[in-house]
């Protein structure tokens, strides 16, 4: 599982990322999208769960020999747009939690799973890691941008 072992090794430091700067992100911001539309904390916590959850589904089926087919990929924008709309009216704690727990579902079907992947259904789960990666950084930029213009007297 060298390469597992390196993905769940670079998962767990965007989680670690994620997690250190929420403990410094004042909880009546997490709530707040930035100017330009970026996902507020709470959504962002919220869409990687979801796609967490996703892949984790997807895969699992995947290498069930029971299953036919996983469910296709139809749509999923849409899904992910209804999803986020659920989340919108959760509280922060409950989002949190279920971040918690899509990234943990992540992190265990990797370590029990790797070795039964083919070398692309490998190569696809780095997508996952992509994906959140490029998530905290738009919220780390939005939310740089929201304390920087609100000190300089320019945010909202």
């Amino acid at each position: 599982m060298k390469n597992g072992q390196m993905l769940v090794d670079s998962i767990l430091e965007e989680d670690r990322l994620l997690r250190e700067r929420l403990g410094r992100c004042p909880q009546d911001v997490r709530d707040v999208r930035a100017n330009h539309g970026a996902l507020s904390f709470k959504e962002t916590l919220g869409h990687i769960a979801f796609w967490d959850n996703f892949t984790v589904e997807f895969f699992s089926s995947k290498l069930d020999k029971r299953c036919l087919d996983p469910e296709p990929l139809l749509n999923f924008e849409e899904r992910s747009g209804r999803a986020l709309e659920k989340i919108a009216k959760l509280p922060f704690g409950e989002v949190l939690v279920r971040y918690l727990e899509a990234t943990g579902a992540l992190i265990e079907f990797l370590g029990r799973h790797w070795d039964e992947l083919s070398p692309k259904e490998k190569n696809d789960f780095w997508v996952p890691l992509k994906h959140r990666k490029h998530h905290r950084v738009s919220l780390f930029r939005a939310l740089d941008d929201e304390v920087l213009g609100e000190k300089m007297g320019i945010g909202a």
